[in-house]
């Protein structure tokens, strides 16, 4: 089978590789969507240091049960599945907590084991036993199924600075990841939401997205508009989607008194220190959350809300195709040119 292989720091090929054989205690799914995450493109544009090469990338997927093992219970042959993709261990202290996104023993799908921009993928037994591996139902397509994955980071953000109703939420950052956190907060009952993009391109694709508010600063101040529309007050919520130290920056500026500030972006790794002002967050009372990865119950959140049509899955998933065309949907990404771009192997 062809796959999209990781052999080494920036370098990715598509190639021949072995199918997986399946074990008394795993899966073997067929991929049919896959979508392209800022790990993959970051893979293959300057490496991540963390990955064991060679191993298949890809783990934003949606499939179905083609074998499974003789163990294995609960599933069928041609069930259609997603899978909540860090696979924990189940017993360490992170585990024993309920953080099986924090794990200390955790099996990443696409960066540590084979992913699935391939035609299958084996889903160990601890994915299955953990509850990782989850049926998607009949209103979901295949590539739809596939943002699940993004999705269950953004609820998993979201559950730690407890969004909700009457919150203000603003969000800095429209990529796929902003957008999709502003859609989620306001489906989980924000009153208002303010979503803050630099770029004139992003800022008129996220026009067309569930959100109150879109706030282009090439040509607004941001802190001026956050603090018009909150008629001074700031956000209670602010989410930083962007992985700039500037975003991460205006995050402070605009956070209400008694506000949360969630650091959803990871910062880059050769400067990842901010000044702030500590007495700013002392006096005003701020919270600060980061927020990593997800857990299989986020997972099964994202199929649910994907499920009810708050989340505009047409507009996100710009660009489809197939597996020999991965290298161009790096490409479109890079180019700013798609938002998704979803494989199908």
């Amino acid at each position: 089978m062809k796959a999209v292989v990781y052999e080494g720091v920036a370098k990715v090929a598509i190639r021949e590789a072995a199918k997986p054989q399946v074990k008394d205690g795993s899966v073997v799914i067929r991929v049919h969507s896959c979508a392209i995450c800022g790990t993959d493109v970051k893979a293959y544009t300057i490496g991540i240091a963390s990955i064991k090469p060679p191993v298949t990338l890809g783990h934003e997927f949606t499939g179905s049960v083609h074998e499974a093992g003789k163990n294995v219970k609960g599933f069928s042959l041609g069930d259609r599945v997603t899978l909540a993709t860090t696979l924990p261990c189940g017993n360490c202290r992170m585990c024993e907590k309920g953080l099986f996104n924090l794990c200390t023993d955790k099996l990443p799908v696409g960066t540590f084991i084979d992913g699935a921009f391939a035609e299958y993928v084996e889903v160990p037994e601890r994915g299955i036993v953990h509850g990782n591996l989850i049926k998607v139902p009949e209103m979901l397509s295949d590539d739809e199924g596939a943002l699940s994955e993004p999705l269950g980071c953004v609820i998993n953000s979201q559950n730690i600075v407890q969004v909700g109703f009457p919150d203000t939420v603003a969000v800095i950052g429209a990529g796929p990841l902003g957008l999709l956190q502003a859609e989620t907060a306001k489906a989980r009952g924000a009153l208002k939401t303010v979503l803050v993009q630099r770029s004139k391109r992003r800022f008129e694709t996220a026009r067309g997205f569930k959100i109150d508010h879109v706030v282009c600063s090439e040509e607004t101040d941001p802190y001026e508009a956050v603090m018009e529309l909150t008629g001074g007050n700031g956000a209670d919520v602010v989410i930083n989607a962007a992985p700039s130290l500037e975003a991460a920056a205006l995050a402070f500026r605009i956070v209400a008194k008694s506000g949360r500030v969630s650091l959803f972006a990871s910062m880059p790794k050769d400067d990842p220190s901010l000044s702030v002002d500590l007495n700013r967050i002392h006096y005003n009372q701020v919270a600060v959350y980061g927020a990593s990865d997800s857990t299989a119950r986020n997972h099964r959140d994202a199929v649910r809300l994907l499920s009810s049509g708050a989340i505009s899955t047409g507009r996100l998933i710009t660009h489809t195709l197939p597996l020999d065309d991965f290298f161009r949907g790096i490409d479109l990404i890079k180019k700013r040119e798609a938002l998704k771009v979803v494989i199908r192997p």
